[in-house]
């Protein structure tokens, strides 16, 4: 199973999930086993639900930041990378090296915007196109000390660049956030449930309305936990594509 094919489906479950436990709360406070003594009851205090509820703030309040800045980070991983490109093509068409590295920048960026994090296979084709652009720019001719040094440099940064990129894509910490949610959530809808005992219309409306900003906050982790999968599945491929055909006209 591909992360892509997985990622859809959390997204299909973020929506699903809220939903059905709050229809199943509902449900099991109207004619659940507990229903007859659910009913006799007033409700809880509100402060019991207001310490479920900051403590399932707080804590996706924590999650929401780390999936930001991974998200953040991704993108910046890309840019670097798309900089470092550049930087070689510039540095080839300076020191007269275009016919020589340009065919294998493209190679490189044909299998850079291809390659999957979770296949070892089409990771061997990037390693394979940059050992060639290594290759070709240590043994050019013709190319002084320091601009070969210069081009070394470049070619070093754009590596990194790459390296930072799959690092951030293996980071699979999505489950364990998304089922963090799901279960803080869970026991925060049965708490709102447990306050309005007693007012079925109250039940139905807090529910459902905290149901919603559940969703959200489950979506969110779906879409931007795994950036290159979904927010950035075109990534870095689009990007160093639109340089290296606008640079090497």
């Amino acid at each position: 199973m591909t992360g892509t094919f997985f990622s859809t489906w959390e997204i299909v479950l973020s929506v699903i999930t809220p939903v059905a436990v709050a229809v199943l709360i509902v449900a099991l406070e109207a004619h659940g086993p507990l229903a007859p003594a659910l009913q006799k009851t007033t409700g809880l205090v509100g402060p019991y639900f207001t310490s479920v509820a900051i403590l399932f703030g707080l804590f996706t309040a924590l999650l929401m930041n780390d999936v930001w800045q991974k998200d953040t980070a991704a993108r910046q991983s890309v840019q670097i990378e798309d900089d470092a490109l550049r930087a070689v093509i510039q540095l080839a068409r300076v020191n007269g090296l275009e016919a020589g590295l340009v065919p294998r920048l493209k190679s490189y960026v044909a299998a850079a915007g291809g390659e999957n994090p979770y296949s070892e296979g089409r990771r061997e084709k990037t390693d394979a196109a940059y050992a060639a652009l290594l290759a070709a720019a240590t043994h050019a001719a013709g190319v002084d000390t320091v601009a070969r040094t210069t081009l070394l440099g470049a070619l070093t940064e754009l590596r990194q660049a790459r390296e930072r990129r799959l690092s951030l894509a293996d980071r699979a910490t999505t489950v364990i956030k998304w089922l963090s949610i799901l279960v803080l959530g869970a026991l925060t809808q049965i708490a709102i449930m447990l306050v309005h005992i007693g007012n079925r219309r109250a039940i139905r409306v807090s529910v459902g309305l905290f149901t919603v900003a559940f969703t959200f906050c489950l979506v969110i982790v779906a879409l931007f936990d795994t950036p290159f999968e979904l927010a950035l599945a075109k990534e870095p491929g689009a990007t160093l594509n639109r340089t290296i055909e606008g640079l090497s006209r």
